[in-house]
């Protein structure tokens, strides 16, 4: 049996501007959509580049890194001295009739320090390392060297003074100590 036509409405106009347009939306579609991936491959050719660049520098700067200098590793290491601290401890200790003169790092131990100082008595030497050592700041207190000047002030060893040689104060005893600092 045949298929019966009982439709007899004229047709629409509408459905061929709709499909016209439908077409121009997916061509539209189409090209945004090829568009963005060209975009995204240029985008990841740009990368790859800077990548490639950051690569070469970090490769170049690595091979021209040399260690520091010798006096910039001593340099570091005495920036690691808590002088403030250690400063502050050896005044509470030191008594008037002592001059402290000066106060060096040691560039072979870390927290190791030279201390000369001058003072009026070979006792008030002793009382300073005593001093020291009684300090929980400090351990290790070593009395490395020891100087009795005459009356002009001039160093004397084995009763002879020793030509051209500074005072630097007119205390009778010039010495020189080595501590280390137990404070972390």
């Amino acid at each position: 049996m045949a298929r019966l036509r009982w439709n007899f409405a004229p047709r629409r106009g509408w459905t061929q501007p709709c499909s016209i347009v439908c077409v121009v939306a997916l061509a539209g579609c189409i090209h945004a959509l090829w568009w963005r991936h060209d975009l995204l491959q240029r985008r990841e050719h740009v990368v790859g580049q800077a990548q490639e660049v950051f690569r070469f520098a970090a490769a170049r700067d690595h091979r021209d890194a040399s260690p520091p200098p010798a006096a910039l590793n001593q340099v570091f290491a005495e920036m690691r001295y808590p002088w403030s601290d250690m400063l502050d401890s050896l005044q509470r200790v030191t008594k008037p009739s002592l001059d402290l003169l000066t106060l060096q790092a040691d560039a072979g131990a870390i927290r190791r320090v030279h201390i000369s100082a001058v003072a009026n008595q070979a006792q008030d030497v002793f009382e300073l390392i005593a001093a020291l050592q009684g300090d929980h700041a400090w351990s290790s207190v070593q009395l490395i060297s020891q100087t009795r000047n005459d009356e002009t002030g001039a160093p004397r060893a084995n009763g002879s003074a020793l030509p051209g040689l500074p005072t630097a104060s007119p205390r009778n005893i010039s010495f020189s100590l080595v501590a280390e600092w137990g404070r972390p």
